[in-house]
């Protein structure tokens, strides 16, 4: 078969249905099936949706031994990898012997299988071909038989909403100096992630006269200056709105401004910007929680600590008592103090109930804060596992734990490859792995330390979690 490539070519949209694959359909011979590449091998859907035309992807070239009560249907596998482990099917349509595609469709599978990304990606593509008569569909080939693979740039229709590549804050925070604006934390791609976060810290004082703020994209910020344009700034849409959460309005044009927001509450806050949806919201940003209870005498000092990666979920071990405990935003009862809600695993800021525990013994404890929730999950076994381990990946070899169950040891026989991971009642439930000097909950694995006895130690006192292997003689 020759190479496939794409052709800019109008056509009438005949576009046919999908045809339900099933491999238990009968075969028809491939022979006589020949295509070949009619252009090159880039396409610009938006190009072509502007000129109204079609994508022309195969000439076909002869199709002999083929019933003449039959239509030849094609359907295309687009994929972000030449496996195609995944992949979406696009119709086709066939008209004089040429298959074409419409943007509209492929833009559609190219948004499913890449996202919302605008940059040109590298595209697979393939053919499977069918035989349809009526309501009979027959397989070309057999069920793995494609034709006119190849690789494409593809350059996707652009959204219509514009994200720039970073944000910055100013206002109080900076004395409204354009060119020293804090950026925005953000990973990834700006189409697939457009969420931008930062951590501010509002003081009660700042508070009391009021934490003004705006928001300068990249654009603006290069300047060093304020830009007189339309979204040359992203406020708030009234000046001084105090909300903590609400809608992100640009600048309206070089003669209109936005508003300014103006906050009035103390704390440490993630800020967090929806570029997409045009939205901001202050969340609170505690660092960690605290666990006050019966097992340390209701000492924040003494107590284990929850952290958080996101300022949503917090999560870590604990040892618990009868007695039952709360959780704390600080080493206090002055600030967040969160108790038993209407019903078991809700919380209640300022509640007088505790939090029940049935079981005295170590907990794995994880709350989602902004929604007030959270469970607690006993460990009552600690063991290593992997294909570094005596029991391979199918049975975990059991470490002993101290009075508290905060520090799991034992002696392993290790071997010289492989890799291992701690795990959790003999299940996979709560997993650590990663870096033994910080492990992380359902962490990669981790590579044998060699092969040969050794001094196992897995350490929850404090985090981060370590691991310790020591070489036994």
């Amino acid at each position: 078969m020759a190479a496939l490539a794409l052709g800019f070519t109008a056509c009438e949209d005949e576009s046919e249905a999908i045809p339900q694959s099933n491999p238990q359909l009968p075969i028809m011979s491939a022979d006589g099936l020949t295509v070949e590449a009619i252009a090159a091998d880039t396409v610009n859907l938006k190009a072509l949706s502007d000129a109204g035309e079609q994508a022309a992807v195969l000439d076909i070239v002869s199709n002999t031994n083929f019933p003449a009560t039959s239509q030849l249907q094609l359907v295309m596998q687009l994929s972000k990898s030449g496996d195609y482990s995944s992949y979406v099917e696009v119709p086709v349509s066939v008209v004089e012997n040429v298959a074409y595609v419409s943007p509209a469709d492929w833009q559609a599978a190219h948004l499913k299988e890449f996202g919302k990304s605008q940059k040109t990606r590298e595209a697979y593509i393939r053919f499977a071909p069918w035989a349809v008569n009526g309501t009979s569909t027959v397989r070309i080939g057999n069920p793995d038989y494609y034709i006119g693979q190849d690789t494409l740039a593809v350059t996707p229709i652009p959204s219509d909403i514009v994200i720039e590549e970073a944000y910055y804050l100013l206002g109080t925070i900076n004395g409204w100096d354009v060119a020293t604006a804090i950026p925005f934390v953000h990973t990834g791609d700006v189409y697939e992630n457009p969420i931008f976060t930062l951590k501010v810290e509002i003081s009660a004082e700042e508070a009391a006269a009021g934490w003004w703020w705006k928001v300068v994209p990249q654009s603006t910020y290069e300047t060093g200056n304020w830009v007189d344009a339309k979204n040359g700034s992203y406020g708030v849409e009234e000046n001084g709105d105090s909300a903590m959460e609400g809608i992100l309005f640009g600048r309206p044009s070089d003669t209109e401004d936005c508003g300014a927001g103006c906050i009035t509450q103390a704390g440490q806050w993630l800020m967090t910007l929806d570029m997409e949806n045009c939205t901001y919201a202050f969340t609170s940003a505690i660092e960690f929680l605290y666990t006050p209870g019966g097992s340390n005498g209701w000492s924040h000092g003494s107590s284990q600590l929850l952290y958080t990666s996101d300022y949503a979920i917090y999560t870590g071990y604990a040892y618990l008592t009868t007695d039952g405990f709360k959780f704390t935003d600080a080493p206090d009862w002055s600030h967040g103090n969160y108790g038993l809600g209407a019903e078991e695993g809700t919380l209640a800021n300022g509640s007088n109930t505790n939090l029940p525990v049935e079981v005295e013994g170590l907990y794995w404890l994880s709350v989602n804060l902004p929604a007030l929730t959270y469970t607690k999950a006993q460990v009552t076994t600690y063991g290593i596992i992997g294909d570094a381990t005596p029991g391979g990946w199918d049975a975990s070899t059991a470490l002993t734990p101290s009075a508290d169950y905060l520090y799991w040891e034992g002696e392993v026989e290790l071997k010289g490859s492989g890799e291992l991971k701690f795990r959790a009642n003999d299940a996979w439930d709560i997993n650590l792995g990663g870096d033994i000097n910080n492990l992380t909950p359902g962490g990669a694995n981790i590579p044998t330390p060699g092969a040969g006895k050794w001094y196992v130690g897995l350490d929850l006192t404090v985090y981060p979690y370590t691991a310790y292997f020591e070489k036994i003689d």
